[in-house]
Parts: C-alpha cells; sequence; structure tokens
C-alpha cells in the first residue's frame, strides 16, 4: 500500500493549480491591478497594503504576486518569470523572506512582538522581506497597539501586506497607515469565462447550462467556484449535464426556475407549489433559488406593474431568510400573495370605472347637464353675459378654478341656454 501511495501523483485542486501567478491573470479586479502595476513601475508602491473584500476575490493571490514581482530577479517587474528561485519559492509558500501569517491563529500580542523583533534582520537572499497577514482583523487590540509604530515606519525593505474579509473590525489608526484596496466580487460572466478556459485545458465536457450555474451560485466568489467545480468534476466522468450539477451543488437548474416563473405568470398554483415541493424533495437550497429566481424576475419581460409585485414579494422573502426566518414558509408566503395578484384590480381600471359611473352615457347629456350647473353658477356669480357661448380662454378670473376645469374637460366651449 506504501508502494501504491509513493507511486501516485497527488491530485492538486484547482483553486490551487489555476491560482493567478502575474497581475494579468487576477480577473474582475481592473483598477486595483492597474493601480499597483502604475505603483511598482514607478517606484511608489505604498510600504504597507490592506486588501479587504469577500473571500474568493483575489486579496492572498494578489499579496503573493506583489511579493514576486517584487523581489524577482528581473525585477521589480509587473511581470514576475516564475521561473527564478525567488518566484518558485514564494509561490510554494517556502520563501524565507516572504512571511504568511494566520491572523485567526496567531493574534496575540506575543505574535505581534515576534513580527517586530524578526523585521531587525535584513532579508536572508530576496530584495525585500515582506509580511503577508491574513485576516488581520482577527489580531487583539494589544497586537495591533504594538504593530502601529511598524508599520508606519517600517525599515527600507520591509513591506507589510494584509487582507481581510471584515474592515469594520481593524482599527482606524492600521487603516490611516495603509494604502487600501478594496476588492469586488467577481461577476458570473467573467467567473464563466475562466472556468470555461479550465475545463477545454482539462478536457472535462459539461454542458454550457451547467458551468453557468456553477458561476452564478458561486456568489463573486473564484475560489467558491474552483471548488463546486471539483466536486462536480469529482462525481461523473464523461458528459455532465446542468441537471448533474443542480444534484451535487444542492441547488436548483434554470429550467426549474423557468417553470417557477411561468407557473406565478399563469397564476397556476398547483404548479407553482409542485416546484416549491420538488425543492424539498431533492433537498435544493431555497435561499439560492429565491436569488436566482430574483434575477430572472428583474429581465422578465412583462407587465411592469405585475413584474414590480413579483420582486417586491420574492425580495421581501429573500432577507426574511437572510434573517433566519424558515426559507421555506418565507418562499411559499412570496408564492401565495403572488398568486393573489390575479384577484387584483389595476388603479387604472378602478379609475375608470368610477369616470363610467359618474358620467353619462352620452356627450350630449354630458354637455346638457354641466351647462345647466355652469349657467346657475354663472347666473349667480357674475350676472348676465348676454352671450349664449362662453369660451374657457376668454372666462376671466371671476370664473371659479372648478369652472374652467369643467370647461377645459370639454375642449373649452359651453353652451349655455337660458
Amino acid at each position: 500500500m506504501v508502494g501504491i501511495a509513493k507511486g501516485r501523483q497527488m491530485y492538486i485542486v484547482f483553486a490551487r493549480k489555476y491560482r493567478p501567478q502575474t497581475l494579468d491573470e487576477v480577473i474582475g479586479q481592473d483598477i486595483v491591478t492597474q493601480t499597483i502595476k502604475n505603483a511598482i513601475e514607478q517606484n511608489r508602491l505604498y510600504h504597507s497594503i490592506l486588501f479587504y473584500g469577500s473571500m474568493g476575490t483575489g486579496k492572498t493571490s494578489l499579496a503573493r504576486i506583489i511579493a514576486k514581482s517584487l523581489n524577482c530577479e528581473k525585477g521589480p517587474t509587473v511581470k514576475p518569470c516564475g521561473e527564478c528561485e525567488q518566484c518558485k519559492t514564494i509561490s510554494l509558500g517556502r520563501s524565507v523572506d516572504v512571511i504568511e501569517i494566520d491572523g485567526a491563529s496567531n493574534r496575540r500580542i506575543d505574535d505581534a512582538r515576534n513580527i517586530i523583533e524578526s523585521i531587525k534582520y535584513v532579508p536572508f537572499n530576496a530584495r525585500y522581506k515582506i509580511f503577508i497577514i491574513d485576516e488581520v482583523h482577527m489580531l487583539t487590540e494589544e497586537a495591533f497597539n504594538a504593530l502601529l509604530k511598524t508599520i508606519e515606519e517600517p525599515p527600507d525593505y520591509v513591506k507589510f501586506i494584509f487582507a481581510t474579509t471584515n474592515i469594520e473590525k481593524v482599527p482606524q489608526t492600521i487603516l490611516s497607515r495603509c494604502q487600501i484596496f478594496k476588492l469586488n466580487k467577481i461577476s458570473p460572466e467573467k467567473i464563466y469565462t475562466k472556468l470555461k478556459k479550465i475545463l477545454e485545458i482539462e478536457n472535462i465536457d459539461i454542458e454550457d447550462d451547467g458551468i453557468k450555474l456553477i458561476s452564478q451560485v458561486a456568489q463573486g466568489s473564484f475560489r467558491v467556484a474552483e471548488n463546486y467545480l471539483d466536486r462536480v468534476v469529482a462525481y461523473k466522468s464523461g458528459h455532465i449535464s446542468a441537471k448533474d450539477v443542480s444534484y451535487v451543488l444542492g441547488v436548483a437548474d434554470y429550467s426549474l426556475i423557468d417553470e417557477f416563473v411561468q407557473a406565478i405568470i399563469n397564476f397556476d398554483s398547483n404548479q407553482a407549489y409542485e416546484k416549491i415541493s420538488y425543492l424539498l424533495e431533492h433537498n435544493l437550497k431555497v435561499e439560492t433559488f429565491v436569488e436566482m429566481l430574483l434575477e430572472k424576475l428583474l429581465v422578465l419581460d412583462i407587465e411592469l406593474e405585475l413584474k414590480t409585485a413579483f420582486i417586491n414579494f420574492f425580495y421581501d422573502s429573500f432577507l426574511q431568510i437572510k434573517h433566519k426566518v424558515d426559507d421555506i414558509v418565507a418562499l411559499k408566503v412570496a408564492t401565495q400573495k403572488a398568486l393573489a395578484l390575479k384577484n387584483l384590480t389595476k388603479i387604472e381600471d378602478i379609475i375608470q370605472h368610477s369616470i363610467d359611473l359618474s358620467i353619462p352615457d352620452t356627450k350630449e347629456k354630458t354637455l346638457e347637464k354641466t351647462n345647466e350647473v355652469l349657467t346657475n353658477v354663472l347666473s349667480e356669480d357674475t350676472g348676465d353675459f348676454g352671450s349664449s357661448e362662453i369660451l374657457a380662454d376668454n372666462a376671466g378670473d371671476d370664473v371659479d378654478k372648478l369652472d374652467k376645469m369643467v370647461i377645459d374637460l370639454f375642449g373649452g366651449e359651453i353652451i349655455a341656454k337660458r
């Protein structure tokens, strides 16, 4: 068994195998990468940098790329060669001069003092000594305070690169000493494009809707998307359908979303609740279903009022699920509200109905009734006009605003009969 284990090549997960090695390979962070390129080329890179954003957006990858760019034997350069000893050891996490620290497990003041002590020594064989501290917000207040002076004025050969998913917990005293970069969530389209390239390299056959589904449910994290891809590939060899992806990840596929949307548009309660039952039977994630449903509703080409109502109902259920309300109950309530729209009357119809009831059937009757009322009003307020025709434009300031509105309603002309 030992001999067999030694003979096998260890599998490298996609997230590690396809980690970006240069700034050009980082996807979805164009402004950040361009700023860093300019700073390196102009020798203006800040001594303390902080990256923040949600998981899987490239924070640690960017930190390692900067370390390689600064320490590459052909650098400093925006395109580290990846072949020299410095590039190789940094990529493998083995460089003695690029120290990666997990803020969650090295958070005490003693750990901060160890960093301060090691800074006294110049790099062993690199151009810069670089400290990469991941999840830096986990450090204690005492540890932050101990590092303040060092972060503000480190030796010329030292760079700090911090990464965090929770910038709100990083003290302002630390933030004020750093150049800060926000990393945005990566769009499903960019994730899809990168996954497509990986699948071509790996010669893996996945249905296009399956790739789109992975890209959608990754929630802006490329690392999450790569991990999902690993799970799907491990599940089945050969052709992988969108249904396969749906079952493995526990999320609804696009066909289920389309069928549910069609059911509520047609106010078909049986079909709508049948799709909800399918979610339960196959143990699919309701939160993801509602999120995908909202994406579908936003681009749906239906009557605006109906579309807005649907979005309001299901967005409200999405927020409730986020706040730990029973997910299936929230979905059922939103669905019932959506189906109940069938029995509602549009406000325009109500207005028109009221007009139809209040105005006589013919213009002649309407004119006759209005002339009668208006003649009485004018006789009381202004005396005898001596004319059988009154024009709205010539009515004068003495005519009440209400009278003008009535006159305007009939094209500006009232026939007054004595």
